[in-house]
């Protein structure tokens, strides 16, 4: 293993110090001279058709400067893909859910604009809603959009191998019915746009993602040339995938601003976030699996109804990871899949951390572990039997290179230890297993690359020019770390740009674990290009061939005689004053592969697999049915980590998110769609006081596609654990719990029914 000098290394986190001294400025701290303050008008219907809407005694408010409705777009529908747009800025015919935006208010205060909101009046004429996937698949049921017969929004399914013949080969089978909840983010920032018009071109600053993604459908949506549209990221303070698209308060914000000439800045409040913008899939899933009576899996057959929300959002990606996951990281030779994602009237739903894999690794590992238990095998012993080894291929053509599932499951059994863990658990205790496996990004669209320059100023300084951003994992640090190991400088003196689209390089987002690898690469590249410009001048000062240079930690040297040597800053200075040659590195990176295969849910190619083991061990209270989670152990296959305790982080923070669907969290709505727990005190997210104690290790495996041998692992180390989790308390209680979240009155009744 390579002795690196910045890689692998737990360096501090680049934004922390900001961070913590709260000089870090987020979206809904930025002001300018004369700027308004916007509302949004939110439809208090899940489903009405719009006769009128009379703003005429709001326009007369003094402090109103601008009022706009649906009517106020160019009527350009959005989406991930174009099979999918069915969205408009605001609602203009007819409402669809509760709380969707119908008209939005820019006035000189925000307490003008909440009074001018009251002064609107919108008639409506209340339609029948349908608020389950029963209601909506019904015959004759209302339909959400008159396009769409049925209400199904979009379908994905592939079959692999026989079946029918893996079933009756089988000597056993088990069927689980599984259904999960809603779930919200829970980021702690609001959504916030904060836009500057000047002459022809707007500007952008808010509480975005991925940028790239917003500024070009907001774009399309509007009907703005992207020239026309600068953006650029303040601090994020949260997203976990809920800030990738445009939304309402953007749109507000750019109209608003574009009708009055004047900055607008439009903030929602975490009541808005959580009743009416994105949230996770609910699923309505049946799965069955059938093995030989050693535990060998033959057949795996999974059909799962996605309730979604009254826009499709980017429901062809949360099936397709479905499908593509629901056998990894297992060899099953027998797969068939069908996912079906219905129009409800609720809002949208979109991405949320870990995308559908989370549920899909729920769903099959709940199954897997009910048929291991009634066979009597090993849990732990079941997975490796099964579980895929480097060079394998799944049924759906998948290769599985440079991969270490393997070897996180012998990390496990040491770290546990097991099976002497097993056997001694306390009375009402309860230990789950679950695994995963996944990619580090992947070709999924067109616009599927990472670029990056590096731009050496004239003392020796690096400023890193990119484009993803640093929602709170860390990337900028670990960017830093793979600019500084590939130009040969320290970290320190390495800074990061904000991501901006005038400024800034192509980005397609943050999401899918691709960050480090994709990002990063083009880093590495751009780093490298800027080292070999720097390595011709190093050359002539030290009398030495190209070849023979070495950059380490801010010194040049030969690699033959290392005391021949000057410093970085000098060999900058050479180049930029004798030569006249100012030192900027450009790289870019992707896989020129196949793209996702939205219809069919196959896996699409993705530099570098990784894998994790997960096991939770949790006490049940069986007097009040409470669930305490003990400790979480995880062994990880995320290649070479770039920065150890980020990569921990991650394990940490994600698990502690999803230990939340797992116990606790669910967005609730009553039979009128409306939302009942929009706000902190009633939607209950773990805190610090419900995080278990967490142990992780690395399992390193090279992977040679990634930088310095990294591949992706944000999502991949705590997809898991909702599958651990339930597995745990079904072991501590004897008895399986199929609809999430898992709460202290299920657990009685369980108890209950089973005594």
């Amino acid at each position: 293993m390579p002795e690196y000098a910045v890689v692998g290394k737990s360096v501090p986190r680049m934004d922390g110090r900001v961070k913590v001294t709260g000089q870090a400025m987020f979206a809904g701290d930025l002001v300018a001279p004369g700027m308004l303050h916007g509302k949004i008008l939110r439809s208090p219907y899940a489903h009405a058709r719009i006769v009128s809407i009379d703003a005429s005694r709001a326009r007369k408010l003094v402090g109103v400067r601008a009022i706009i409705t649906g009517n106020d777009f160019p009527g350009i529908k959005f989406g991930f893909v174009p099979v999918t747009r069915d969205q408009l800025p605001f609602a203009t015919d007819k409402v669809r859910h509760f709380g969707e935006a119908v008209a939005a208010i820019a006035a000189s205060d925000e307490d003008t604009a909440e009074e001018a909101l009251d002064l609107i009046r919108v008639e409506y004429q209340e339609l029948p809603a349908v608020l389950t996937i029963q209601d909506a698949l019904r015959d004759g049921a209302p339909l959400v959009h008159d396009d769409k017969p049925g209400n199904v929004a979009f379908t994905s399914r592939y079959h692999y191998g026989d079946v029918d013949a893996g079933f009756r080969d089988s000597d056993y089978v088990k069927e689980l019915h599984l259904t999960t909840q809603r779930v919200s983010h829970g980021f702690l920032e609001p959504h916030c746009m904060f836009v500057t018009p000047g002459g022809d071109r707007v500007t952008l600053q808010g509480s975005k993602q991925s940028p790239y993604i917003t500024w070009r459908h907001l774009c399309r949506a509007m009907d703005l040339p992207l020239s026309k549209v600068r953006m650029l990221n303040p601090y994020v303070g949260g997203a976990y995938s809920g800030k990738h698209d445009p939304f309402d308060v953007d749109f507000a914000a750019v109209k608003l601003a574009l009708v009055t000439r004047r900055p607008v800045r439009v903030e929602l409040t975490q009541d808005e976030v959580l009743a009416s913008q994105r949230q996770r899939h609910a699923k309505d899933a049946w799965v069955k699996l059938g093995a030989k009576k050693d535990g060998t899996l033959l057949a795996l057959d999974c059909k799962v109804y996605f309730e979604g929300g009254a826009y499709a959002c980017c429901s062809p990606i949360n099936l397709r990871a479905f499908g593509a996951n629901i056998l990894m990281p297992y060899r099953i030779p027998n797969v068939r899949y069908e996912g079906i994602r219905v129009y409800t009237n609720k809002p949208p739903c979109g991405a949320v951390r870990g995308q559908s894999t989370v549920i899909s690794r729920y769903v099959l590992d709940s199954v897997l572990t009910d048929l291991a238990t009634d066979l009597g095998i090993d849990q732990l012993e079941i997975r490796r039997k099964n579980g895929l080894r480097n060079g394998d291929e799944t049924c759906s053509g998948i290769r599985f290179e440079e991969f270490g599932f393997p070897e996180t499951l012998d990390r496990i059994e040491r770290m546990l230890p097991w099976p002497e863990k097993r056997d001694t658990k306390a009375p009402w205790h309860g230990i789950g297993f679950a695994a995963d496996a996944g990619g580090s990004g992947s070709r999924a669209r067109g616009h599927w690359a990472s670029a990056a320059v590096v731009k050496v100023t004239e003392d020796g300084g690096v400023n890193l020019i990119q484009g993803a951003t640093d929602v709170g994992q860390g990337s900028d640090t670990v960017l830093a770390q793979i600019c500084a190991e590939a130009l040969g400088v320290r970290f320190e003196d390495v800074s990061v740009s904000e991501e901006d689209t005038d400024a800034s390089v192509l980005e397609q987002g943050i999401y899918s674990s691709r960050t480090t690898v994709w990002a990063g690469n083009a880093v590495k590249v751009a780093a490298e290009d800027a080292r070999r410009q720097l390595a011709q001048v190093a050359a002539g000062l030290l009398e030495a061939s190209e070849q023979d240079i070495v950059f380490r930690l801010g010194s040049v040297y030969v690699a033959s005689d290392p005391k021949r040597s000057i410093t970085f800053s000098e060999v900058v200075r050479k180049a930029y004053y004798e030569r006249g040659q100012p030192v900027y590195g450009r790289g870019t990176w992707g896989i020129d592969a196949g793209r996702s295969d939205w219809a069919t849910a196959k896996d699409p190619p993705t530099p570098g697999r990784g894998s994790n083991c997960i096991v939770v061990e949790v006490a049940v209270d069986p007097e009040t049915g409470k669930v305490r989670i003990v400790e979480a152990v995880t062994a990880h296959d995320a290649g070479q980590p770039i920065n150890p305790a980020l990569l921990a982080g991650q394990f940490e923070g994600g698990s502690l998110a999803h230990i939340g669907q797992s116990i606790l969290e669910e967005c609730l709505m009553d039979g009128n769609g409306r939302s009942v727990n929009p706000d902190f005190f009633d939607y209950k997210m773990p805190t610090a006081l419900d995080a278990p104690h967490f142990r992780s290790e690395p399992v390193i495996v090279h992977n040679s596609q990634g930088p310095f041998g990294a591949k992706g692992g944000g999502e991949l180390a705590s997809c898991g654990i909702v599958a651990a989790v339930a597995n745990a308390i079904t072991d501590a209680i004897g008895v399986r719990i199929t609809d999430l979240p898992i709460t202290p009155q299920k657990i009685l009744r369980a108890i209950q029914e089973k005594r």
